[in-house]
Formats: structure tokens, C-alpha cells, sequence
């Protein structure tokens, strides 16, 4: 059936709107990010900056992405510094370890490449996520890659491994089956 010229002009001025909404939830986030680390240490600014500098050199990087990757950058500057206080000096020093870490170009694309294969509904999900299956496909993506982000973020050494190997794998599939042993305590919720 052929859509009258209404009905495309109404499509089309809808995906401006959401597109628009999108890069405002991006730029909001970026401004947050960036103040919350400042916050934390103003010497993790240039490497946010390289970071944010490589994402965007990556044309088809998903704009959700990157928002879901400096959120979680905001959540660790912020949360887990609160959170854990006595820790501040180890928690910078990941921070900062982890920052130069993400900016990685490859894994960058490989990130973008699993979250679009599980929006598609080409990685298989868990059997209980299967079940949430019309609603959940972000949120699955976004529970997976946090576990590399966050786990960069906070605990570089243990994850950097995992981050080479993710990067390395030509199965993005098989390579989410081994993720739920690195499920800390803070993401399974």
C-alpha cells in the first residue's frame, strides 16, 4: 500500500522530533559528565576528552551508545565516589585507567556492532530475558556493555583482559554467554 504525502510528512517530521530528543538526552549527558568528573579530578578531563574525540570520529557509532557510555562514566564519578569515600584515590585511578581503555577506536565499534546485533535479535538472549523479549532488547544491550564499561571504570585490571578478548572475538554471541560470571553485585540488580 502506498502512504499518502500526509502521512510521510508526519513520519518524517516525527523522526525529527525524536532526533532532536536524542541528541538533547546526548549533550545533557555529555554537560553531566563532564562536571561530575571534574568534580572528581580535573586531571581525568583530557582523557574524557580523547574518549568523547574518538566516539565521535566513529560515523554509525550509535548516538544511544555513546550516551549509555558517558552515563556510566557520570555514574562512577559521581555514585561510587560518594559511595565510597575512603576509596577516592583508587577509585580516580580507575577511573582514569579506565577511560584511556574505552577510548579504544575498536572497541568502540565492537560495542556499537553487539548492540546493534541485540536491537536486531541476532544474539541470543537468556531464556528469562527472552521472556521480556518486546521491551527489553536495549535494556539487555545496555546490561551487557555494562559490564565492560562499568567494569573498566572500576576495576580496569580485571576487566581489561575481557575488554582484549571482546575486541578480538569474531562471535559476538558465543562471547555474551561468558559475560554473566563477570555480573558484579552492582549490575545483576
Amino acid at each position: 500500500m502506498v502512504k499518502t504525502l500526509d502521512e510521510k510528512i508526519k513520519e518524517a517530521e516525527q523522526k525529527i522530533i525524536t532526533t532532536i530528543s536524542i541528541y538533547k538526552e546526548y549533550a545533557k549527558t555529555l554537560k553531566n559528565t563532564y562536571k561530575n568528573v571534574e568534580k572528581l579530578d580535573k586531571e581525568s578531563i583530557p582523557l574524557l576528552g580523547d574518549l568523547i574525540e574518538t566516539m565521535e570520529s566513529i560515523p554509525n557509532l550509535y548516538i544511544e551508545l555513546k550516551t549509555f557510555i558517558l552515563y556510566n562514566i557520570h555514574r562512577v564519578a559521581t555514585d561510587v565516589a560518594e559511595t565510597y569515600e575512603y576509596h577516592r584515590e583508587k577509585i580516580i585511578q580507575n577511573l582514569r585507567r579506565g577511560l584511556e581503555i574505552l577510548k579504544n577506536k575498536e572497541g568502540l565499534i565492537k560495542m556499537n556492532e553487539l548492540y546493534r546485533l541485540i536491537l536486531d535479535g541476532k544474539i541470543p538472549l537468556q531464556k528469562d530475558q527472552e521472556t521480556k523479549i518486546m521491551y527489553s532488547r536495549e535494556e539487555v544491550a545496555y546490561k551487557y556493555l555494562e559490564v565492560i564499561i562499568k567494569g573498566l571504570l572500576m576495576d580496569p585490571t580485571k576487566y581489561e583482559p575481557l575488554y582484549k578478548q571482546f575486541i578480538e572475538t569474531n562471535d559476538l554471541g558465543e562471547f555474551v554467554l561468558c559475560l554473566p560470571k563477570y555480573l558484579p553485585k552492582y549490575i545483576e540488580s
